[in-house]
């Protein structure tokens, strides 16, 4: 089983460059997790990736390093199907959230988010192949909408995404710093 999951995941890698709205702009995905969610979901359902200002991974807070594609595609997938029931991981794909977030600007974010994507993209077409007997890529939006809600919707909080960019006004002078000290 290991040997056709890597095997379909290199496949998969090599096929998403042709890659809902980040898979084929056809049919884009609705719903966004919200920070809400997030906030009040169990943590056995939460999967928080961050990548430290090094550039490495922490994974539920644990670095992990050395880890490969592989490796860490099966870790994903294992958190959100949750085969052997343990405690500690997703007590469904529909609860699973996984929230990805970096320390600055770091090359391994996007990498990060590829793989995950990928992971829902072997995700679906195994739930698809069960039900329509096609791939996920060859359905119409309609289907993929019952694939997604149904068997593992893309429950993904990009935890950097919502950070409001504070410009510095045209005024003259020094602007403005949220962290500002008012003198006595």
């Amino acid at each position: 089983m290991k040997f056709f999951l890597m095997l379909f995941m290199s496949l998969v890698s090599a096929v998403s460059s042709f890659s809902q709205t980040w898979l084929d702009d056809s049919c884009p995905i609705e719903k966004k997790i919200s920070n809400e969610e997030y906030t009040s979901a169990n943590p056995n359902n939460l999967l928080t990736l961050i990548i430290d200002q090094e550039g490495k991974l922490l994974m539920k807070g644990k670095r992990k390093e050395g880890m490969s594609e592989i490796q860490f595609k099966e870790t994903v997938y294992d958190f959100l199907t949750n085969p052997s029931k343990d405690k500690s991981k997703a007590d469904s794909p529909k609860q699973a959230i996984i929230a990805l977030g970096s320390y600055g600007k770091h090359d391994s974010y996007d990498l990060i988010l590829k793989y995950v994507r990928e992971v829902y993209l072997y995700a679906w077409d195994t739930a698809s192949q069960e039900k329509y007997e096609t791939i996920y890529i060859n359905l119409d939006c309609k289907k993929r909408k019952k694939v997604r809600t149904k068997d593992f919707p893309y429950n993904i909080l990009e935890l950097d995404s919502e950070k409001e960019d504070k410009k510095p006004g045209s005024a003259p002078g020094v602007p403005p710093f949220s962290a500002d000290v008012i003198d006595n």
